[in-house]
């Protein structure tokens, strides 16, 4: 943990949230949750925190922050200290599970965009459209427009009020709108996550990955990042515990991030705006 080292606290942070912002390669952004997780991890009261970065953003003639910035991120940064610390143990996938290049490189050269496209049912063109035929209306959800919020909403609501320019979503369903996206708030998993670094931009092969997988879920929807990967959402509401196992299993042998296997993770919403990019994050392939 970084050391405080100067008599009062706004001093000790003002001479750290300095040196964080002169050097490393992070981000104006990255920087400044490096800074509100020192204030956290010093015990730092999230109001006081906001009012210590707001009075080192002054300082700062990089960049100054968007209205409302450092208040989300502070939100963010202690929330997710609470979570990381209370948050249920899940799972671990097989032992004998490992990343297996061999078999990565297997089904990867087998795949094909264009073939994965052609089978494709009808895309809908509109996100609410897809959470129709995905959730019950009264089924709640997590969708955001970007990593710091934590909004839960009966799917009607959130068709109601529109979605646009929303980034992410949390497949699961969640039991109660109080908790936010925490994973003790987590009802169900109806869905479940691929998405893979391997072969960046390389479709095809990514596509093989997919297939592959596929084989053991019903594959709903593949929708691209609007970077360098594709998400692939697969059927997880009926199959037997062992299935699931199976599959998770496969996920680590293909190479896929295990970050998106969480209950509470977010993914790429279908037809969404990538901001880092400015990409459409375009529905490839619908099976509903």
């Amino acid at each position: 943990m970084a050391k405080l080292r100067t008599r009062t606290m706004a001093e000790k942070f003002l001479r750290l949230h300095e040196s964080i912002i002169r050097g490393g390669e992070m981000t104006y952004h990255q920087k400044m949750i490096r800074s509100a997780s020192i204030l956290r991890d010093h015990k730092v009261h999230p109001k006081k925190a906001v009012e210590f970065m707001h009075e080192a953003s002054e300082k700062v003639s990089r960049r100054k922050p968007a209205i409302g910035e450092i208040e989300r991120i502070v939100a963010w940064v202690y929330r997710t200290k609470t979570v990381m610390d209370g948050m249920k143990k899940y799972e671990k996938p097989g032992i004998s599970a490992r990343r297996n290049q061999a078999v990565i490189d297997e089904w990867a050269s087998k795949g094909s965009l264009k073939s994965l496209k052609q089978r494709s049912n009808r895309i809908p063109v509109k996100p609410e459209w897809i959470l129709k035929d995905l959730y019950q209306e009264d089924e709640l959800l997590h969708i955001s427009p970007d990593i710091y919020h934590d909004t839960i909403k009966p799917t009607s609501q959130w068709i109601d009020e529109g979605l646009s320019g929303m980034q992410y979503f949390c497949p699961c369903v969640f039991k109660g709108t109080e908790k936010g996206r925490l994973a003790e708030n987590v009802d169900r998993r109806k869905y479940v996550v691929f998405e893979t670094d391997e072969r960046p931009q390389d479709w095809d092969g990514q596509c093989g990955l997919i297939d592959r997988l596929s084989k053991e879920l019903d594959l709903v929807m593949v929708t691209a990042s609007g970077n360098k990967s594709l998400h692939a959402l697969f059927d997880t509401s009926t199959p037997c515990k062992d299935r699931i196992q199976k599959f998770t299993d496969l996920v680590i042998t293909l190479g896929g991030d295990l970050a998106v296997l969480r209950p509470a993770q977010m993914v790429r919403f279908p037809w969404g705006i990538n901001s880092k990019t400015n990409q459409v994050q375009e529905v490839l392939y619908y099976a509903r």
